[in-house]
C-alpha cells in the first residue's frame, strides 16, 4: 500500500468499552467514520466543502471483521484509503492496528455521492482520484452483493424471543424490539447516523450469544433513511447456532411503513 494512505490514532476511553473493558463494535464504527471524514478534510473535500455544493457522501455498505478488540486505555491506529471511484460510488478500505502496529481488524465500505437537493446520486468528478490517490488493494474482497434478509413466515413479538428446534446443534430464534429515534441519533445530513443502526441490531441479539461470544464479522446494507421522531423495529433471527460460532440475520423496519431501512448479518465466535 502507498505511503499516502491516511492514518489516524484513537485512544479507547471508558465510555467506549463494554463490561470486559473492550472497545465495542459501535466504537469501532465511529473510529472508522471519523478517519474517513478526517481524510476527506485533509484533501479539501470535507463535510463543509461538499455541503456548500449541495452534496454529501451517504454510506451504503459496511463490512467489518475483527480478530481482537482493543482494551480501555489502548491506542488504536486506523489506516484508510479509497480503492475506487465509479460513477457515483466510492469504495473505502480500512485497516485497524493495535499499539504494536499489528492488524487486529479490517473493513471495507461502499459510499454513494449524493445530491441533497434532488435526493439523487451525483457523478463523482475524475479529479477525486487524483486528489485522494487511489490504491486498488482491498482490505476485504467484497463485491457487495445484496444481503439476504430475514426468513418470512415466523413473526416476533415486540419484546419476545422464541426458539424452535430444527436439528441437532441448530435452532431458529427471533427477537424484536421497538425504538424511537432520538435527537442524539441524528447526523449532519439530518438522518440517523449509520452506526446507530448497529446499536439497535445488537439490542435484540439473544442474551446468551451476546454475553458468551464476540462479534467477529458484521455486514450491513443501508436501504432507506429515517429521521428524528420516527419509530423503528429491530428484528433478529438466528441462522445457525453451535458451541463455537453463531450467525444472525437482522432487519431494521420503519414501524409505520414496515419498509426495510437496513439489513445485516453478524457472525459471533466464542470469546
Amino acid at each position: 500500500m502507498r505511503e499516502q494512505n491516511y492514518r489516524m490514532e484513537f485512544m479507547v476511553h471508558y465510555h467506549e468499552v463494554n463490561p470486559k473493558e473492550q472497545a465495542t463494535p459501535l466504537t469501532l464504527l465511529y473510529y472508522l467514520e471519523d478517519a474517513a471524514i478526517a481524510h476527506s478534510e485533509s484533501v479539501g473535500y470535507g463535510l463543509s466543502q461538499v455541503k456548500v455544493e449541495g452534496l454529501a457522501w451517504v454510506l451504503n455498505r459496511w463490512h467489518l471483521q475483527m480478530e481482537q478488540y482493543p482494551l480501555l486505555g489502548e491506542k488504536v491506529i486506523i489506516e484508510t484509503w479509497p480503492s475506487s471511484f465509479e460513477r457515483f460510488y466510492g469504495r473505502r478500505e480500512f485497516l485497524i492496528r493495535n499499539m504494536n502496529q499489528e492488524i487486529i481488524g479490517r473493513a471495507t465500505s461502499l459510499w454513494i455521492f449524493y445530491n441533497v437537493a434532488t435526493k439523487r446520486p451525483s457523478r463523482i468528478s475524475s479529479e477525486f482520484g487524483e486528489v485522494y490517490g487511489l490504491d486498488p488493494v482491498r482490505a476485504i474482497d467484497d463485491s457487495f452483493e445484496p444481503l439476504q434478509g430475514l426468513e418470512t413466515g415466523t413473526g416476533a413479538g415486540t419484546r419476545a424471543e422464541k426458539g424452535t428446534e430444527v436439528g441437532v446443534g441448530a435452532r431458529t430464534t427471533e427477537g424484536a424490539q421497538e425504538f424511537s429515534v432520538r435527537r442524539s441519533d441524528i447526523d449532519t445530513n439530518g438522518h440517523v447516523n449509520n452506526a446507530n443502526y448497529l446499536q439497535w441490531m445488537l439490542e435484540v441479539v439473544p442474551h446468551d450469544i451476546y454475553r458468551n461470544n464476540q462479534l467477529a464479522s458484521l455486514e450491513i446494507q443501508y436501504k432507506k433513511e429515517t429521521t428524528y421522531g420516527s419509530s423503528i423495529r429491530s428484528k433478529c433471527q438466528i441462522e445457525s447456532l453451535d458451541l463455537l460460532r453463531s450467525v444472525c440475520r437482522h432487519v431494521i423496519l420503519g414501524d409505520d411503513s414496515g419498509q426495510e431501512l437496513a439489513i445485516a448479518k453478524t457472525v459471533w465466535v466464542k470469546r
